[in-house]
């Protein structure tokens, strides 16, 4: 494993014994899970490691349960690839889709996602009521990052895609030069996105498609050799999760 992509970076959560396990999982057992290098605020990039919303409330569940874990930062799609063939015992932030459902089984959630289409208003100073999922289907080229499952729903509901790329940065980019009209991209990732970089929300025009939660993909492959890990780490989901009532799905 020490001898991945640059982006590969590994990382022991230590279990804190300031919270006791409500029921012990495989303690002896060092679990191997993938996330995305840098995916703000849900997964920040650390020379210490990772941190972020999503590793925080996964660390809950583990602490709860007793389980060690490490950390993969990597490619997101090297993430799935890895899951898939047994190299790592899973993937997170990940929401559902039939292919991944193929190789690894997504947990109960517990991550909120919200996705929304991004025009720039300068473009398209239209009311955001005059544009409906049907008419944007219809009417726009869009985006999206590449082997995200924004891009699959992209992909499998027949959108005219315009472009997509690795970095978020680099859509906003594509946006600006008109090589699409509109990006498909998490709510909280898009807002903070823009206000790093010294823009505005003010200068965009946002189309809710709707709450696509996010939780852990476990790797079949894992489950078969722990059959009773997936019961015990959603049970302990409730204590943890970030999922307010009025965001499930």
């Amino acid at each position: 494993m020490a001898r991945l992509k640059s982006h590969f970076i590994s990382l022991i959560i230590l279990m804190s014994l300031l919270f006791p396990p409500v029921i012990p999982a495989d303690s002896s057992y060092i679990m191997k899970l993938g996330t995305k290098v840098a995916w703000p605020p849900y997964h920040i990039d650390l020379k210490s490691g990772a941190a972020g919303i999503a590793v925080e409330a996964f660390d809950c569940v583990m602490v709860r349960i007793n389980q060690p874990y490490v950390i993969n930062k990597l490619p997101w799609s090297r993430a799935q690839a890895l899951t898939k063939s047994g190299a790592l015992d899973g993937f997170f932030s990940a929401s559902h889709s039939d292919k991944r459902d193929d190789y690894a089984q997504l947990s109960s959630v517990f991550i909120p996602q919200i996705r929304k289409f991004y025009f720039l208003k300068k473009h398209f100073p239209a009311e955001q009521a005059s544009y409906s999922i049907d008419y944007i289907k219809k009417s726009f080229t869009v985006g999206a990052r590449f082997s995200s499952n924004a891009m699959n729903y992209l992909k499998i509901n027949n959108y005219n895609i315009g472009a997509e790329h690795l970095s978020e940065t680099v859509l906003i980019k594509m946006l600006d030069a008109g090589r699409m009209d509109a990006i498909l991209e998490n709510s909280l990732v898009f807002s903070l996105m823009v206000k790093n970089l010294g823009r505005s929300m003010d200068e965009f025009l946002s189309v809710t498609v709707g709450n696509k939660n996010m939780g852990v993909y476990f790797s079949k492959i894992f489950l078969v050799k722990n059959p009773n890990f997936l019961t015990l780490f959603n049970e302990n989901i409730p204590a943890c999760s970030l999922i307010k009532e009025n965001q499930r799905l």
